[in-house]
């Protein structure tokens, strides 16, 4: 019996040992901002597993874009964001749609009139690809408790302005946040600081390229960026980035990446504490505590712009589009539906 039990403990004893095994991989947030010269294209990759595109670039960027996503281990994208129809940040989401399997598409429905803009949306629809033309406000992934989220600050259809169409991003995971600023401008930053009562990011893609008229000193001091993304086209011809823009930046305490400089660029977090890694610096990694600065809130705007309502894109029958659209509407127009082109003809209700 002694020497059982012995042989029992001997047992014991080599488990005890052995290296503790688990299937539990470390669950982070990777937020890649592409270099894809003078345009926008960023790739989140979240803590569950689903991949979203957030713009592509200009069309010749779209190679670029693809191989990078290959590259990243990316088999399909959950989500593609076309922020506004610019060709700068729409383009390079046509090659995209062709080499990857695409769940969701997400448009800002400003009408825009290019050959690109009414290309990419000839491919979601014989793709069928779900459309989604999301609300102010509204959480497109998670919810106001959920460990990861992804919702939209600001769109606006009926803008004038492409620009002023902007898809405005917020996301995060756990206490680490971004915000992705598309092209708007000090006005949409205005509209977002009366909006929303908190507004902070640890990492912000400032607006515009980094344009003058994005990046206000009122805007930079609400977010309080820890990290700031530039993403623009070396030796470009509209002077991007501002040098105001980056020295209130730097009044803040951020640490500023800029593509042409850092080439591709990736911040990753375990929603503790993010870090940095950008590939023209050899991978030179630079790990950021979450420590969040005391700053003053910044003085509001004298006037709150009042939001302009989004026009109605859907319609049950051709009587009720015609109201809205006397002489209906082609394909590529966020209110055609195939159902309301009998004719086949890539017009409706006409």
């Amino acid at each position: 019996m002694k020497k059982y039990l012995l042989l029992f403990m001997a047992l014991i004893l080599a488990i005890s040992l052995l290296p503790v095994q688990t299937n539990a991989a470390s669950k982070e947030l990777k937020v890649h901002f592409i270099d894809v010269g003078q345009g926008d294209s960023i790739l989140i990759q979240a803590p569950n597993g689903k991949n979203m595109l957030v713009d592509g670039g200009s069309k010749g960027s779209g190679a670029k874009v693809v191989s990078f996503l290959k590259e990243k281990g990316v088999k399909s994208l959950d989500y593609v964001v076309a922020t506004h129809p610019d060709a700068d940040h729409i383009g390079g989401l046509i090659p995209v749609l062709n080499a990857f399997p695409v769940t969701n598409f997400v448009n800002s429905g400003k009408v825009h009139t290019t050959q690109t803009y009414v290309e990419l949306l000839t491919l979601v629809d014989d793709q069928n690809i779900n459309y989604i033309e999301p609300k102010k406000a509204e959480i497109l992934i998670g919810n106001y408790t959920s460990d990861f989220y992804l919702q939209v600050l600001h769109v606006d259809s009926s803008a004038p302005e492409s620009n002023d169409a902007s898809i405005v991003i917020k996301t995060g995971y756990k206490k680490v946040d971004f915000l992705l600023m598309a092209d708007a401008d000090a006005d949409i930053e205005d509209y977002l600081m009366y909006t929303y009562d908190d507004i902070s990011a640890d990492v912000l893609k400032a607006g515009h390229h980094g344009s003058g008229t994005s990046s206000s000193a009122a805007f930079i001091s609400t977010v309080k960026p820890q990290t700031a993304i530039l993403s623009y086209g070396k030796n470009n011809s509209y002077g991007h980035p501002n040098l105001a823009v980056e020295s209130r930046l730097n009044k803040v305490g951020a640490k500023t990446y800029n593509t042409p400089l850092d080439c591709d660029i990736t911040v990753t977090t375990d929603g503790v504490k993010h870090s940095v890694s950008s590939t023209c610096n050899n991978g030179k990694t630079v790990t950021t505590p979450v420590v969040k600065p005391v700053v003053e809130p910044a003085p509001k705007p004298a006037a709150k712009p009042t939001p302009i309502p989004a026009p109605t894109t859907q319609f049950k029958n051709c009587t009720e589009l015609k109201k809205v659209y006397p002489s209906g509407v082609e394909r590529g127009h966020p209110a055609y539906a195939k159902k309301h082109d009998r004719d086949g003809d890539g017009y409706a209700c006409e």
